[in-house]
């Protein structure tokens, strides 16, 4: 009787170390890349802000101009450019040494858009 009692105790005991060691996601955020420069000479208008989140595949100043002529068709360019970075992690503590694998990773561009007068 004691030999059983002892390996059902023991049972749930490992079972219950499998059950709490799952896996968990980590999000980090931060800056990734800053241009906070304004044009040294000239006359141009703020037009105003300017937020885009792009895929991996279209994270490119060019791309980001387009979008910025989608809300400011007069915009000519995007000045004071800021990314920011958030990456999504998974930690897996049922590997040794608890692996950890980046899952996703998404951009936030900002900037303002400008356009230059004669």
């Amino acid at each position: 009787m004691k030999k059983r009692i002892s390996l059902i105790v023991v049972f749930v005991l490992v079972a219950s170390i499998f059950v709490s060691c799952t896996t968990s996601q980590v999000i980090i955020k931060r800056p990734f890349a800053a241009s906070v420069s304004f044009p040294a000479s000239g006359t141009y208008k703020v037009l105003g802000r300017v937020e885009y989140a792009p895929s991996q595949n279209t994270a490119g100043y060019l791309d980001f101009l387009s979008y910025a002529k989608t809300i400011y068709p007069e915009t000519d360019d995007v000045v004071n450019i800021l990314v920011d970075s958030e990456e999504t992690y998974v930690i897996n503590p049922m590997m040794p040494g608890s692996t950890t694998n980046l899952v996703s990773a998404d951009y936030l561009m900002s900037g303002i858009a400008i356009q230059y007068l004669p």
